[in-house]
């Protein structure tokens, strides 16, 4: 049993034109202003397209994008993004959460995230509702939304007490089925490194959710750098893996240019192994920055 996939995050679509100045006499105007002022320098969709490009060259079985791919949630923005969508993959490849910047201001669904609805449901469903899991050979892939509009100067995100609740109801039963469960989310469930005014505001409580029932795998986008950690699960610890942004410039000083995973995961007979290929940005295009891989054991279904 096998299946590849591609994990990637924080696309950052540029703004729609003829913005119209009564959108964004609220909190849109200073995403407005930084993204004129500096964001639209570092975040650049010929990188986008660069990327996507290198993802088509392995093929992957499956691709996950874990939110941010709108600014300042304008309308516009929304159905450009769905557009955007539909040349990364058709909605049974592609599986998509929402991130801060989806929740920039309070949206309605269908003028919002619900433009995205074909790559946002789970299996057999036609709404959407989160979490949802959508199964891919070996893997299942539980989706979580911690896209919450927040005041100004906040980035922070929140699963909620129901998505929690679900949330633990679907990984215990997972657990039972001899699948490889990967919980993809848009903040990372750690305290660090992310800032207090950007962190996820209930992540004890997630984390208290995975040490009883446990997960395979954790992915998140929005620190715009990598990341390699781990939250303490039932029968060890879960890894956590995080992408920088998939439309970031070259920037040597930082080190968060564009990159995403190549992830891959097969079915052994006393373990999961879990192997992974980072893609980054360089001046000649895109090329392999690091790989690993890791024995992932099988969860203890009597625990």
């Amino acid at each position: 049993m096998h299946l590849s996939f591609a994990h990637l995050s924080d696309p950052h679509n540029p703004l729609t034109p003829n913005i119209k100045l009564k959108q964004i006499l609220n909190k849109r105007l200073f995403g407005y202003l930084s993204w004129h002022r500096k964001r639209h320098l570092r975040h650049k969709p010929e990188i986008l397209s660069a990327l996507i490009d290198d993802i088509r060259t392995t093929a992957p079985d499956h691709i996950v994008i874990s939110g941010d791919l709108v600014n300042i949630a304008l309308p516009e923005e929304f159905t450009a993004s769905r557009d955007w969508l539909k040349k990364v993959g058709a909605p049974q490849d592609v599986t998509v959460v929402p991130g801060n910047h989806d929740a920039y201001v309070p949206i309605p669904e269908n003028q919002g995230i619900g433009h995205w609805k074909p790559w946002m449901v789970g299996d057999c469903e036609n709404y959407i509702k989160f979490p949802f899991v959508r199964r891919r050979g070996p893997v299942a892939f539980v989706m979580l939304s911690t896209s919450t509009p927040t005041p100004l100067f906040s980035a922070t995100g929140a699963i909620g007490k129901q998505q929690l609740k679900r949330l633990e109801n679907i990984l215990s039963n997972l657990r039972k089925l001899d699948l490889f469960r990967v919980v993809i989310l848009h903040h990372p469930p750690e305290d660090h490194p992310t800032i207090h005014r950007k962190a996820l505001q209930d992540r004890i409580l997630f984390r208290e959710v995975l040490a009883r029932t446990g997960a395979e795998l954790i992915l998140h986008g929005h620190q715009h750098h990598s990341h390699f950690g781990s939250i303490p699960g039932p029968i060890g610890k879960i890894p956590v893996l995080g992408v920088p942004s998939a439309s970031m410039v070259l920037n040597p000083i930082k080190g968060d240019e564009a990159r995403w995973n190549f992830i891959n995961v097969h079915r052994k007979k006393t373990n999961w192994l879990l192997s992974n290929h980072t893609r980054s940005l360089t001046e000649h295009g895109f090329k392999t920055f690091g790989k690993w891989q890791l024995a992932v054991p099988f969860p203890n279904i009597s625990v």
